[in-house]
């Protein structure tokens, strides 16, 4: 019945990990709080890496439409930005891109609208879109190339 005897009393606490030294316990602890911690380093490395460097990933587009234009006039800038930027992102991004500081950004989440191709129903993405507020005597070139 050598097979069996691992389910018996006495050996219960070494076939199910019940009798490790205190130390050992500990230590499996600690390695787990440190991986937790190195996984939220991570997580704040990857949103502080939107913010600085990478524009081109926070700035997908200058919004080119009427409402957007008669805007400009009274210096709000409309661009499309990643659905995962932030307000502190894209001022940096515009900081980064146009070398000017935004006064204030407005952020707006736009549903994507239900699209039909004949019989079949489909449905375009959501997007996120930023109003960007300059101080009075700054401009922004957007539509170079347009």
């Amino acid at each position: 019945m050598g097979f069996l005897d691992k389910f018996t009393k006495k050996n219960k606490k070494i076939w199910f990990g019940l009798n490790k030294p205190q130390v050992k316990v500990e230590k499996e602890i600690k390695i787990k709080e440190e991986k937790k911690e190195e996984k939220k380093k991570e997580e704040n490395k990857t949103k502080k890496n939107l913010s600085h460097s990478n524009a081109h990933k926070v700035l997908v587009h200058p919004l080119v439409s009427e409402k957007a234009a008669v805007a400009e006039a009274n210096s709000v800038y409309t661009f499309v930005v990643n659905r995962k930027a932030t307000k502190d992102a894209v001022r940096q991004a515009i900081k980064d891109v146009y070398g000017v500081s935004p006064d204030r950004v407005r952020m707006i989440n736009v549903e994507g609208k239900i699209a039909r191709h004949g019989r079949s129903v489909g449905r375009r993405g959501d997007w996120r879109k930023a109003l960007v507020t300059l101080r009075k005597g700054q401009t922004i070139s957007t539509h170079e190339g347009v």
